[in-house]
């Protein structure tokens, strides 16, 4: 006899049928009853280890016994003949169809009655803000980090496409249909949920909805306790990888490295956070505040130090808090940030430190590093595609964007400072018209207009009328431009009031660092006698001592004289000491002053600083090309002559044309400049600069043409 006959002849084959449809039907159950009861993951986990484990020995049991009318006996003291196998095979098949049954039946239900993910449709999911139920509505902040959370959990999962916070969270407090979200969104599926919160105990309820059907195909409600949200959040995102069928475990599923679990820390930090994503110079402060207390709360609450640090380096551009604070802060984290582990914001802020510290080898690896852990990560992702090296590439990259982060207003502003660079100018008013109904009376906006009319197209007047029509904050950088344009339409007073005025109501961020391009625009027409004497003690009056001096010493350098910059860092011997001194502290001049001495042939201290020039700008100059639009740029290919000649003459008709909405006073200054140094002896220079003043300046305000040297 085989063994296989005699495996069926003891019903060990019908035994274990039995035993597989029942724990299949068990595990269903389970699945359904956990979330009901609150069970942990690992609940079901367990059952179905201890299910596998006894499935063995049930086939064994089945082997060695055997039932008799008399009861259970040890199958080899059983008589052939007076076996009732047959019988008690009939009763198992009665059993198995009675399974198969239960099991079919739950399958018809699972299939036909309730709701489930479409295998055909893309896993697509759009995460919008909890709603706030607390009785007092103070908790809408809380709301939303719960969300956020789901939110960064699902994106690191590459079989899900997740649309960014930015625009998800555009429709917080919408009263928008589902369904007609999921389709501005262009996605599948859209969770929502709603928070109670009530002293140490939380309750969460989601919902999982199908965007085509609206149907629900996932809901669950947790209450737990603020000790317990971390565990929550995780289980609750497990959930709904399980009802999007994707084959995942519990453990691919978790909350971001770097997060606290102290639960007053957590409130705090999701708070800060929140206000930080305001980007104004208030919310930015009450961001930094709220952040620094969760850290007091947890010293190694790594996540909130590299918030902390995001914030400062946009209260840099929105103000609120001064430099000096900035950088002695920024200094701090980066060194308590070392013992953190991996997580992308924190590669982010050491990419950042490097930047600042010149080191751009370092910068490029880690802000790649930190896009490569969060490539859906709005902050990072634009951070990083600001400096990817090919032009094509990052427009390209820059459009898919829109499909994650259709709201993303600095996407669309990059996308369209590409296409100006490139001169594109219609692409660019294309994307414009979109951003001017998703976006309208922002400051991204605002930029991004001035990008087309100002930068591109050269149309002052319609720029500067953009201000009048704007009512939202301006940014020191926003404010120097619109005292730039006051200076181009000739407007000198308009625009002196303006920079008094900025400089009095923004005593945090004083904008004589935004202002210092216009302050040397006018204080060259004050030299070509172009101002009034009363316009001249107005603008020397809003600066100090030392600032005026700053500003003499560059304006010089830009006309081509270098002695009250010689004189300032007693450069008439120069040691190799000074030089670098001077490289340190005003590496801007220090490349100017490099230019004016090369061409007039004298090299020996541009050996010396030329290491220190390269480090400084190579990287930054050889990415994209908005990034060599910069006028800087072409001091750092002159000096290291890393361009040939009929490319530093094309570069340099398309950086004279491009009007940099962060250094714009500068512009009339450049022709006459050691910047164009490297393409002043080209018999196409001058024509080009002639060209380009007759079609700007001498329309609006022919006092900013310069005559030639």
């Amino acid at each position: 006899m085989t063994l296989f006959t005699e495996l069926k002849r003891r019903n060990v084959f019908k035994v274990a049928s039995v035993y597989l449809v029942t724990c299949w039907i068990i595990l269903q159950v389970v699945s359904v009853i956990s979330p009901a009861l609150h069970l942990p993951t690992l609940f079901s986990t367990i059952t179905t280890v201890i299910l596998a484990i006894a499935f063995p020995f049930v086939c064994i049991f089945a082997w060695a016994f055997e039932l008799t009318p008399e009861g259970l006996k040890r199958t080899h003291e059983v008589d052939v003949n007076e076996s009732i196998r047959e019988q008690t095979g009939s009763k198992i098949n009665y059993l198995l169809a009675g399974a198969l049954a239960l099991a079919l039946a739950f399958i018809a239900y699972e299939k036909l009655l309730i709701p489930s993910a479409d295998d055909s449709l893309e896993r697509s999911i759009a995460v919008l803000p909890f709603e706030d139920m607390s009785p007092d509505k103070s908790q809408g902040y809380f709301g939303d980090g719960i969300a956020e959370e789901i939110l960064n959990s699902l994106a690191r999962l590459n079989q899900l496409v997740v649309i960014s916070r930015t625009s998800s969270f555009n429709f917080k407090g919408s009263k928008t249909d589902i369904r007609e979200i999921g389709e501005k969104l262009n996605v599948n599926y859209v969770l929502e949920g709603s928070v109670r919160k009530d002293k140490d105990k939380v309750r969460i309820t989601a919902q999982l909805i199908e965007v085509a059907s609206g149907a629900h195909i996932w809901s669950q409600t947790y209450d737990r306790t603020l000790d317990s949200i971390f565990a929550v959040q995780d289980e609750l995102t497990f959930a709904i990888t399980q009802a999007l069928k994707l084959n995942l475990l519990p453990e691919q599923v978790n909350h971001e490295a770097g997060m606290t679990n102290n639960p007053q820390a957590y409130e705090l930090f999701v708070q800060g956070r929140e206000l930080a994503y305001q980007r104004s110079s208030d919310s930015l402060q009450q961001a930094a505040a709220l952040l620094k207390q969760a850290m007091a709360l947890d010293e190694q609450f790594y996540l909130a130090m590299a918030q902390l640090s995001v914030t400062y380096r946009m209260a840099g551009q929105y103000g609120g808090i001064d430099w000096d604070t900035i950088d002695a802060e920024q200094e701090s984290l980066f060194w308590r940030l070392q013992a953190a582990p991996d997580f992308a914001l924190k590669y982010l802020v050491l990419g950042d430190y490097a930047a600042n510290k010149d080191q751009n080898d370092a910068s490029l690896t880690l802000y790649k590093h930190a896009y490569e852990l969060a490539p859906n990560d709005p902050f990072i992702q634009n951070s990083y595609l600001l400096i990817v090296d090919d032009i094509q590439q990052s427009i390209e990259k820059r459009l898919a964007v829109l499909r994650t982060n259709p709201h993303s207003a600095i996407n669309y502003r990059n996308l369209i400072d590409l296409y100006v660079a490139q001169g594109r100018i219609e692409d660019a008013k294309t994307l414009l018209d979109d951003m001017q109904i998703k976006f309208p009376n922002s400051t991204s906006l605002l930029v991004s207009q001035l990008l087309v009319y100002f930068t591109g197209e050269h149309n002052f007047e319609k720029s500067l009328h953009l201000f009048a029509n704007y009512s939202g904050e301006l940014t020191g950088q926003l404010r120097a431009v619109q005292t730039t344009l006051l200076i181009y339409t000739d407007q000198i007073d308009k625009a002196l009031s303006l920079m008094q005025q900025n400089g009095s109501n923004n005593p945090t961020q004083f904008d004589f660092d935004f202002d210092f391009a216009n302050a040397l625009l006018l204080l060259q027409l004050r030299n070509y006698g172009r101002l009034t004497q009363v316009q001249e003690r107005r603008l020397l009056k809003l600066f100090e001592e030392r600032e005026q001096k700053e500003i003499e010493v560059s304006l010089a350098l830009l006309n081509g004289n270098s002695q009250l910059f010689i004189e300032n860092y007693e450069l008439t011997e120069p040691t190799e000491q000074l030089l670098k001194k001077a490289m340190d502290e005003d590496p801007t001049n220090a490349m100017l002053y490099l230019a004016i001495l090369k061409r007039q042939g004298k090299t020996k201290e541009l050996e010396v600083l030329l290491p220190t020039v390269t480090q400084r700008l190579g990287l930054f100059c050889s990415t994209n090309l908005v990034n060599r639009m910069d006028w800087y740029c072409q001091l750092y290919w002159y000096l290291t002559d890393q361009m040939i000649p009929e490319q530093g003459l094309v570069s340099f008709e398309k950086q004279l044309n491009y009007l940099s909405v962060y250094y714009s006073g500068i512009s009339p200054l450049l022709p006459n400049s050691p910047i164009y140094n490297g393409v002043r002896n080209k018999p196409e220079f001058k024509p080009s600069v002639r060209q380009f003043l007759d079609e700007t300046f001498r329309q609006t305000n022919p006092k900013l043409i310069f005559e030639l040297h």
